[in-house]
């Protein structure tokens, strides 16, 4: 056995190596990338500290290997095709108090797309997903040209209960983000679907708010 097919037999092994995402190079600098990978190890959205989401980013890095794959039926080599680097993660040296939080996730993310390099994030809360979309989308954003983004929502919940000021403390909490990213023009709620909302329900009028978006 040659030594590259020894290489490439320990590099699917999850457990072997230096774990970044997907066996993608580091590099921090977005500039250097056209789609970077981002960990967002935030936890705090839900008002709370006693979920663990902020250790999603480094569970999947451990894993991912494994999920380093080609397209066989259509001839696709993503990893080949272009430059995929993991750029670390969000710093967020503020991890208990959640607004500084997304704040630093929108200016990160701001950066990341003023270098016209695409985001794939790993989280971390569904609160990320605002900070995120402050920073890449809508007036001034280069990667939607300004635009406001059309969003694909899979969840079980709304997230748009912008009629209730806090959850547990949380302003832009989990429960939250769909409601101001709407109100503040970075997404088009015109041209956006939500998939899969269910769940045991408290009031008969619980979709309400999305609806009003």
């Amino acid at each position: 056995m040659s030594r590259s097919d020894e290489q490439r037999m320990m590099d699917g092994l999850f457990w072997h190596g230096i774990p970044t995402l997907f066996r993608c190079p580091h590099d921090p600098d977005p500039a250097n990338a056209d789609i970077g990978l981002v960990g967002v190890p935030h936890s705090t959205g839900n008002g709370t500290t006693q979920r663990d989401q902020h250790l999603g980013p480094r569970a999947v890095r451990d894993i991912s290997a494994l999920g380093r794959r080609v397209h066989n039926d259509f001839g696709i080599d993503p990893w080949e095709s272009c430059r995929i680097h993991d750029l670390g993660d969000v710093p967020l040296p503020r991890a208990n108090d959640n607004e500084a939080c997304i704040e630093a996730i929108t200016d990160f993310y701001r950066e990341v797309g003023e270098a016209g390099c695409r985001p794939v994030s790993i989280g971390g809360d569904h609160s990320i997903t605002g900070g995120i979309l402050q920073g890449v989308a809508g007036g001034g954003a280069r990667l939607t040209g300004g635009e406001k983004a059309c969003l694909l929502h899979f969840d079980a919940h709304t997230d748009a209960y912008h009629n209730i000021p806090h959850f547990l403390g949380a302003v832009k909490s989990a429960a939250h983000w769909a409601g101001y990213l709407v109100e503040g023009g970075h997404v088009d709620p015109e041209h956006s679907v939500q998939v899969g909302i269910r769940g045991n329900v408290r009031s008969l009028d619980w979709l309400e708010p999305s609806y009003a978006l």
